[in-house]
């Protein structure tokens, strides 16, 4: 029985979140960050085991906004925020940006170049491993979600210095997706890097 699902962001896998997984089975959490698998949006999403508490960073919370059944709480950390209908690829419309053209590998998945990711998930990171970063596949980022929405209690992490999902873009997504609690945090786009415990102190008091 799990009691804490992380789910990890583009490019990433469980690992990301050893950290704050550590420091949440230490205050007695049953806690699981599996390697998201799957071309597309619903079999991500089918793969996932299901938690009374989920938590879903960058694209994680487009996943877990597509799990079925819902978890009892969502914790949206500096995620997507999504209605049904929504897919990564709108939602990253929703304010003007310069695009973002990732090169693609022989399977036409994305590639995350090093400088690009340091500069976006880990500029407040001193030891981020990027190698670890592996190609992302296009379908969860262009499948939109279905509906209808799901019932549960919905947190939203603002991460108000994240740049890969500008703040301005996170507060476009709450404005018309609301959710029941918010909290801000002065954190960049990985705070399981840059700060597990208080990343996991969060996690567990919104959890008790």
């Amino acid at each position: 029985m799990t009691d804490i699902l992380l789910i990890h962001g583009a490019w990433h896998g469980g690992w990301c979140w050893d950290r704050t997984a550590a420091l949440l089975r230490a205050q007695g959490w049953r806690v699981a960050c599996p390697d998201v698998a799957g071309d597309t949006l619903a079999a991500c999403a089918a793969a996932l085991p299901w938690a009374p508490v989920v938590v879903g960073h960058s694209l994680g919370g487009m996943l877990a906004e597509a799990m079925d059944p819902a978890p009892r709480v969502l914790i949206h950390l500096c995620s997507y925020l999504p209605l049904p209908g929504d897919s990564v690829a709108s939602l990253d419309r929703l304010i003007p940006a310069p695009p973002r053209n990732w090169p693609r590998d022989d399977l036409g998945r994305l590639v995350l170049p090093p400088d690009a990711a340091r500069a976006m998930l880990y500029d407040d990171c001193r030891d981020a491993d990027l190698s670890r970063l592996r190609p992302q596949p296009v379908g969860p980022l262009r499948d939109p979600l279905p509906g209808p929405r799901k019932q549960t209690t919905r947190h939203y992490v603002l991460c108000d210095r994240d740049r890969a999902i500008l703040p301005a873009a996170q507060r476009a997504m709450l404005d018309r997706a609301p959710v029941d609690h918010l909290h801000h945090r002065p954190w960049g786009h990985s705070p399981f890097q840059s700060d597990p415990q208080a990343l996991a102190d969060l996690i567990d008091a919104i959890a008790r």
